[in-house]
């Protein structure tokens, strides 16, 4: 049921509000990245340029830099390079996952193939590290670079554990810290260090970005199993068919008999057919899909409460807003 608390507080465009100077920075220095001169390199970065996203991170930074009292030049960077490696994510995930659509259009993979999107990846991933270079701050550079590494571990770990529907929910949990929750969190306390609220305001925004990185996840988890492609924006049940275990899945095994659970997990590790719909069907009647949410909400409120520890002002309720819009995603 959804908690009364987290009432949807309006659209996306409105909350980016505070930091709309900011962002319209964000975006030149952004294209500007985008472009080259080599013809090839220049149509595969427009292409992945016209998939843009929520610009999600990158307005968490820029809003955790501005509750500091401060919007400088290295935030935008550090947006920007935030951007870049979330973006070169997705590339190598559309890899992995062989996945045809990202926001409605083809993927790198399927627009340009597996050996140019793999390069495009990596060549994301140099120029964002570049930008960071650029800020000239030892704390910034090791606090990405970090990111950078254990979001790579988190996803070896998800490719190793794939088909494991039994592993425990605190190796989960682990999981899209390292793959999701981490970027979210150096975006948060990234900007607000830079921002000029010191390491102990970094860490409480960080706490703030990290919790709301874990319920973004698990809402992500979530609309997998109840969305369409054409909503979505991807395609639409790929975690099932790709065996990527997700946390209503996880509680749909829990929730069978022993009997019931070990007929759906050797369909699931067979691939039978119309497995997306049998899943689907079995984590709304079990409750699954509800439970989900719930831990979704409770990290939901943790990153309110990590928000409340900070001096009032508008920017921070912008900050609250948009971790209720990321819940009330599923609604």
């Amino acid at each position: 049921m959804k908690t009364p608390a987290m009432t949807s507080p309006g659209k996306l465009e409105d909350l980016y509000a505070p930091v709309r100077t900011e962002l319209e920075a964000f975006r030149s220095l952004l294209e500007s990245e985008m472009s080259s001169t080599d013809a090839l390199i220049h149509d595969i970065q427009q292409h992945i340029l016209s998939m843009r996203g929520k610009y999600l991170r990158p307005a968490l930074t820029l809003l955790s830099a501005r509750l500091g009292g401060k919007s400088p030049e290295a935030s935008i960077k550090l947006a920007v390079a935030v951007e870049l490696i979330h973006t070169a994510t997705l590339v190598h995930d559309d890899i992995i996952d062989e996945s045809e659509y990202r926001r409605n259009r083809p993927s790198v993979h399927s627009k340009y193939g597996r050996d140019l999107s793999i390069v495009a990846g990596d060549y994301l991933y140099a120029k964002s590290f570049m930008l960071i270079a650029s800020i000239q701050d030892p704390w910034i550079s090791q606090a990405l670079s970090a990111c950078a590494r254990v979001m790579c571990e988190g996803e070896m770990k998800q490719i190793e554990k794939r088909s494991d529907y039994l592993m425990s929910q605190d190796e989960y949990l682990r999981i899209i810290y390292q793959k999701t929750a981490i970027l979210f969190q150096a975006s948060c306390a990234g900007g607000a260090y830079l921002g000029g609220l010191g390491l102990e305001g970094s860490k409480r925004l960080g706490d703030y970005g990290e919790n709301l990185g874990m319920a973004f996840q698990i809402v992500d988890d979530c609309l997998d199993l109840t969305q369409e492609t054409r909503d979505l924006g991807k395609t639409a049940g790929l975690d099932v068919e790709k065996n990527d275990v997700t946390l209503p899945v996880l509680y749909l095994f829990e929730a069978l008999a022993p009997v019931d659970r070990a007929e759906l997990l050797a369909e699931v590790r067979s691939g039978a057919p119309d497995l997306f719909a049998k899943v689907r069907d079995k984590a709304r009647s079990t409750g699954a899909i509800d439970r989900a949410l719930e831990r979704a909400g409770h990290y939901t409120r943790t990153a309110l409460g990590a928000l409340e520890r900070l001096p009032a002002s508008t920017t921070r309720d912008t900050l609250s807003a948009l971790a209720r819009f990321c819940y009330d995603r599923a609604y």
